[in-house]
């Protein structure tokens, strides 16, 4: 599967992901970190030893309490950005052309987003990890900045089958223990789960001082309902089917579905999450490139 097309990468190709909360690492970069270094903002003070530079001194402090102390300061180093992609069964939706234009069902849309993203941030020399779950987690590649990531990273993708039914708030939790070093966080998913376990789980995430974004990845024909025919509907994760006229349903089904989503984005913007809907009939590289922009208009 060829992720990333030549027009695709002139689109968001000058576009940075920058995170906008102190996060971990270890090589510069372009990213606060709490590691003491040498840059502008200074975290703390301790008391000088001989052999420390004079220039590192606080003489503010010197003059206030007559003791000697040094400025402990941020450094400039890299995110550590985990990407979490949803491959259960209701994934595969829109597979095949029957409701997306461009036949893409929402995993290989989402496989395609990850693919883009996990470029761009290796491209800035940052390290970047991807999970791929259903009922629990199936593939785990940790973060890493080095440039044979990306193609781990791919390989990966590239071999995802849609799986089980959801179970997107239990992964979630098991996915904040796994990750132990506070960074960003990424989730792909169509969120179809109750809304209570999962705003649990994205909780989690920020109770461990991770930055999150969410893309709420959902077909044009589940968000507009476009059915006019007599149709079966079929449960996508269970065996459950029904025949019935689409017209009945149309005006309770986007109800709920407004509801829906509006809810989750509440839930995520009380918890300080970037929550983003996104339809997959949308090209993935115009609508990353969009989100990137707005991103660093709003900084």
């Amino acid at each position: 599967m060829s992720y990333l097309d030549p027009a695709g990468l002139a689109r968001i190709g000058n576009l940075e992901l920058i995170a906008k909360q102190v996060v971990e690492g270890f090589l510069t970069g372009k990213h606060r970190s709490p590691y003491h270094g040498f840059s502008v903002e200074y975290l703390d003070h301790r008391s000088y030893t001989p052999g420390d530079e004079m220039r590192m001194l606080d003489w503010k402090v010197l003059a206030r309490t007559d003791k000697y102390y040094v400025k402990l300061y941020e450094d400039e180093t890299n995110l550590r950005a985990t990407i979490l992609l949803d491959c259960s069964r209701s994934m595969d939706f829109g597979k095949g052309g029957t409701a997306s234009d461009q036949g893409l069902s929402k995993l290989q849309w989402g496989s395609y987003l990850a693919a883009a993203l996990s470029y761009l941030l290796i491209r800035q020399n940052d390290a970047v990890g991807l999970m791929l779950f259903d009922t629990k987690v199936r593939t785990y590649i940790p973060p890493k900045a080095h440039p044979t990531q990306y193609r781990r990273i791919l390989d990966a993708l590239d071999g995802v089958e849609p799986g089980g039914e959801t179970d997107c708030g239990t992964v979630l939790h098991e996915a904040a223990e796994r990750l132990k070093r506070r960074g960003l966080v990424i989730v792909i998913s169509d969120l179809i789960d109750d809304e209570d376990n999962l705003a649990s789980g994205l909780q989690h995430f920020r109770h461990n001082n991770h930055e999150v974004i969410v893309f709420h990845t959902l077909d044009d024909a589940e968000l507009n309902f476009p059915f006019e025919r007599i149709t079966r509907f079929q449960d996508m994760e269970g065996s459950g089917r029904v025949v019935v006229n689409p017209n009945s349903l149309r005006k309770k089904y986007l109800e709920r579905m407004k509801s829906f989503t509006k809810r989750l984005e509440d839930d995520c913007h009380e918890r300080k999450i970037s929550y983003n809907l996104a339809n997959t009939k949308e090209g993935y590289s115009p609508y990353l490139a969009a989100y990137l922009d707005k991103r660093h208009r709003l900084g």
